[in-house]
C-alpha cells in the first residue's frame, strides 16, 4: 500500500513537471521585443551568439537604447546565447533556457525536499508550491539570469544533502561544481559556496572530531577537513568560474584584462547609486511590499502588463512558516529544518550588509525555494496528523493555485481593462 502511495506521488510530480515547463513555454515569445533588463542581458547574449568579443569584454559602445552587460559573470548570458544558437535570434530563443531551468525547478525542489525531509509528501508539496509561485514564473520567462542562479544553488544544495546522507565524495564534488556555476551567473552565488562550505565543514567536524574519542588525532583530522572543504568550495568553484571565461580568453584577452574586468565589476556594484521607482530594501522582500513592474503595452482599451510579483498567499504564509521554523529550532533539534531556515538566512540577510544599494525583489529569488521547503515541512506534518490536517493542506494548495491563476493576466501580458487591473493592487506599494 505504501509503495502504491509513493508511486502516485511520483506520477503527480511528473505531471506537475510537464505543466510547469509547459506553462512557462506557452506564449514565451510574448512580448515580441525586448523588455526591462533584456536590453542588457538579451542584447549581450545576441552578441555572444554572433561571436562578438564585446559580449565578454569591458568598455565597448552599444547601439542607442542598449548596453553591454559586463557587470555580472558570463555564464547566464552564455546560456541565453546557446538558446539563440539553437532556436534563432528571437524572443523565444533569448528566453528558452530560462523557461526550461524554471520548469525543471519543480523536479529539483521535489528531489531536494524528499532527500532533506525523507518524505515524498514534503517533496511533492514543495514542488506544487514552486510550480504555482508567480515570481518564479515571471523570472523564468524573461531573458535575465536570476533563474539560473536559483537553479544552480538548488542543485548544489541537493548534492550536499546527498553527500550528508551517503558520505560519497562525488556528491561533495558536484555540490562544489554547481555552487561554482551559481557564482558564475552572479557574484551573489558566493553566498552558496560560503554557506554550503560551512555546512560541509560542520558535518565533517561532527562526524570525525566531535564524536571521536582519540584526541591525539584530532589536529591532523581537522587539517584534512579544512583542506577538503577548501578544495570543494574554494578551488573547484574558482575553476568553474574561470572556465566560463574561456571565450573571453579565446578572443585574445590576457589575465590582466580578466583582473581589470573583475575590479570594474566590483567597482560598479559598490558604487552604484542610481535610484529606480521599483527598487526595494532587503527587509521588504519577504513581505512582498514592492514588486517590480517589467512591461506595459496598450491594445485598444486594454493593457498588457508583466509584473514581477510573488504569489502573496504563498509568500505571506511562508513568512509565518519561517517564524514557526525558527521557534521550532529553539525548542528542539531538527537538522533538515535547520538547513532550510539557515539557507533562507544565508541567501537573504547578507543583502543587509551588501555594498550595493540599488536592490530589487528579484535578489530574494535564491532564498525563495527554501522558504517553500519550510512551508512544505510543516504542511507535510499537518497532512500526517489527521484527516482534518489533510483537508487543511488540500485547501491550502488549492488556494495557492487559485491565487496564481488570479494573477496570471499580469504575469503573462494578457490584455485586461484598467477596471479589472484594480483588483490586483492589494497594497499601496504594488502600484
Amino acid at each position: 500500500m505504501k509503495l502504491v502511495r509513493e508511486k502516485k506521488v511520483e506520477i503527480a510530480v511528473f505531471f506537475l513537471l510537464l505543466f510547469s515547463i509547459g506553462i512557462k513555454l506557452y506564449r514565451l515569445d510574448n512580448p515580441d521585443s525586448y523588455y526591462f533588463d533584456e536590453i542588457y542581458f538579451a542584447f549581450t547574449a545576441q552578441e555572444m551568439a554572433r561571436g562578438n568579443p564585446a559580449g565578454w569584454e569591458l568598455g565597448h559602445r552599444a547601439p542607442k537604447g542598449f548596453a553591454y552587460e559586463w557587470t555580472h559573470p558570463p555564464l547566464g548570458k552564455e546560456l541565453s546565447a546557446l538558446g539563440i544558437l539553437v532556436f534563432g535570434d528571437n524572443p523565444f530563443g533569448w528566453r528558452f533556457f530560462q523557461a526550461i531551468f524554471g520548469g525543471l525547478g519543480t523536479l529539483i525542489i521535489y528531489l531536494l525536499g524528499k532527500e532533506l525531509f525523507e518524505s515524498k509528501g514534503a517533496g511533492f508539496i514543495a514542488s506544487f508550491l514552486f510550480t504555482f509561485e508567480s515570481f518564479v514564473f515571471v523570472l523564468s520567462r524573461i531573458a535575465m539570469v536570476d533563474v539560473f542562479l536559483m537553479s544552480f544553488i538548488l542543485v548544489a544544495s541537493l548534492f550536499l544533502v546527498k553527500y550528508v546522507k551517503t558520505g560519497k565524495t562525488v556528491f561533495l564534488l558536484l555540490s562544489g561544481v554547481f555552487s561554482g556555476a551559481s557564482m558564475s551567473v552572479k557574484w551573489s552565488g558566493v553566498y552558496a559556496t560560503e554557506f554550503l562550505g560551512c555546512v560541509s565543514f560542520l558535518v565533517m567536524f561532527y562526524r570525525n572530531i566531535y564524536t571521536s574519542g582519540t584526541r591525539e588525532k584530532r589536529l591532523p583530522v581537522l587539517l584534512k577537513i579544512v583542506l577538503k572543504v577548501a578544495l570543494f568550495f574554494v578551488f573547484i568553484p574558482a575553476v568553474v568560474y574561470i572556465l566560463t571565461y574561456i571565450p573571453f580568453f579565446l578572443h585574445g584577452n590576457s589575465l590582466g584584462d580578466f583582473v581589470r574586468l573583475q575590479e570594474s565589476m566590483y567597482g560598479y556594484h559598490r558604487g552604484v547609486n542610481q535610484t529606480h521607482p521599483y527598487q526595494s530594501s532587503w527587509w521588504q522582500w519577504p513581505l512582498l511590499l514592492r514588486p517590480v513592474y517589467l512591461y506595459l503595452k496598450r491594445y485598444g482599451n486594454e493593457y498588457a502588463h508583466i509584473y514581477a510579483i510573488g504569489n502573496p498567499f504563498i509568500w505571506w504564509t511562508g513568512c509565518l512558516f519561517f517564524i514557526l521554523g525558527v521557534i521550532t529550532l529553539i525548542r528542539k533539534e531538527a537538522p533538515s529544518l535547520a538547513f532550510s531556515v539557515l539557507s533562507v538566512v544565508a541567501y537573504w540577510l547578507p543583502w543587509a550588509l551588501s555594498p550595493r544599494k540599488l536592490t530589487f525583489l528579484y535578489h530574494f529569488l535564491p532564498a525563495l525555494p527554501f522558504m517553500l521547503l519550510i512551508s512544505a515541512y510543516f504542511l507535510d506534518l499537518l497532512w500526517k496528523r489527521s484527516r482534518y490536517g489533510k483537508a487543511l493542506v488540500i485547501v491550502y494548495l488549492i488556494t495557492a493555485c487559485a491565487v496564481f491563476f488570479f494573477f496570471y493576466p499580469i504575469l503573462a501580458a494578457v490584455p485586461v481593462s484598467n477596471d479589472f487591473l484594480r483588483w490586483f493592487f492589494w497594497l499601496k506599494g504594488w502600484r
